[in-house]
């Protein structure tokens, strides 16, 4: 009994040997089969090539502008007091001089009363120790006569001496006096006047935060006033190393929603004396034209400034760029550079790096990579590889087959 299960697991693995070499030696005919049998035909990828062109460019820079007001100031009290009339509304505009806000001036109005009223008597004053003056001079020529006369005593005439200079001492006094209260009512007006606040130029207010009754401290603050004019600043950095490009006198071309789809020129009025020492930018101010008031202080705006001169640049479409993670790229398209495998005039696409530049509408600049006339894949470039072989131009249809075939004639 076990003799005739050892023959039979020897027969089984008799078997499964056999079937074993039998496949192993199926399988080396067939990759051996397959190593010799000739490479499948090479499909070329149809594409549309263009050389590559140049166009006119000139290098700008996109720069960040802040709209400044020609004139802008913050509107505060010189003096302290209560809020007694409140003469404009949040945004509204007011012009030169208009009265914008008036304190409570009662206790000035009575300084100035009182003040008027110093002068007045100090003008009385000055009446009444000019007639002492004129009586005094009476005197000494009246006692001079009886002296010279011998009827009358030197001491008499001494004391008339005497009150004559004390009389013209208190015309100066009283003219003193007099210019003191003068000044004195200048002073009063000019307290009253604080009490006032006009508006110095035409201008647009903002927020008003002040109300009647309200007191306020002297130096608080209480409005800002932005100019209205018919042109208004436009401040912009511009790289230190780019200075030199912007004069003033020069126009730069300024974007904005605000002005509409169109780039509008600005002249530039200022540079600024020193550059930012955090930016080591410098500050360039230009005037725009805001005759619609469209634009306000603290607005922002695209500044385009030249950086460099106009000039020929390469350009390819910008459906024959490929644009990858490791880099940017397009396909050459040139003759085979494999001269075993291809026969003459044959052409493959190369992958080549290149650098890239601004978009200027359907093309991109290429700073680096590429050289004029060059043929590189446009449509269909997305389907290349590096290699890939392209088919031979179709050659140009006759002119026969361009013509639009005509309708049969319908009375045939």
């Amino acid at each position: 009994m076990k003799r005739n299960n050892i023959i039979t697991a020897s027969v089984i693995a008799l078997g499964l040997l056999a079937v074993g070499t039998g496949l192993y030696v199926w399988k080396m005919r067939s990759i051996k089969a397959a190593m010799n049998a000739p490479a499948p035909p090479e499909f070329a990828e149809a594409v549309t090539t263009v050389p590559v062109g140049s166009v006119q460019w000139r290098p700008m820079a996109e720069l960040a502008g802040t709209i400044i007001a020609t004139q802008s100031i913050t509107l505060a009290a010189e003096v302290g007091g209560t809020v007694k009339e409140v003469k404009f509304e949040s945004g509204s505009m007011v012009k030169q001089g208009d009265v914008l806000l008036m304190l409570d001036a009662t206790t000035e109005e009575a300084d100035l009363a009182a003040a008027e009223a110093s002068v007045r008597v100090a003008d009385a004053n000055i009446r009444v120790v000019e007639a002492q003056v004129s009586l005094a001079e009476t005197n000494v020529r009246r006692w001079t006569q009886a002296v010279d006369a011998k009827a009358g005593p030197q001491a008499e005439l001494d004391t008339a001496v005497a009150n004559l200079a004390t009389s013209r001492a208190d015309v100066d006094r009283v003219k003193a006096e007099l210019e003191s209260a003068k000044a004195r009512v200048e002073q009063v007006r000019s307290q009253l006047a604080k009490k006032t606040l006009r508006a110095p130029f035409n201008s647009r207010v903002g927020m008003r935060n002040v109300h009647p009754g309200q007191y306020l401290a002297e130096g608080a603050t209480m409005v800002g006033l932005q100019e209205v004019s018919d042109s208004i600043f436009v401040d912009f950095p511009i790289p230190q190393d780019q200075l030199f490009r912007v004069n003033v006198g020069d126009v730069v071309e300024v974007t904005s929603d605000v002005l509409g789809s169109q780039p509008v020129g600005i002249e530039v009025v200022a540079i600024d004396a020193a550059a930012n020492s955090s930016t080591r930018n410098i500050r360039v101010r230009g005037k725009v034209s805001n005759t619609d008031g469209k634009l306000r202080p603290g607005m922002f705006l695209d500044i385009t400034v030249p950086i460099g001169p106009e000039k020929e640049y390469l350009a390819v479409p910008s459906t024959a760029i490929r644009r990858a993670s490791f880099g940017d790229h397009v396909f050459v398209v040139t003759e085979s550079k494999d001269k075993e495998k291809d026969k003459a005039g044959t052409k493959r696409a190369y992958q080549r790096f290149i650098k890239l530049g601004p978009t200027i509408g359907d093309k991109v600049i290429v700073m680096e990579g590429l050289t004029a006339g060059e043929e590189i894949a446009s449509d269909g470039s997305f389907k290349l590889r590096d290699g890939a072989l392209i088919p031979p131009a179709m050659p140009p249809m006759p002119p026969e087959a361009e013509k639009p075939a005509t309708a049969p004639d319908a009375g045939k």
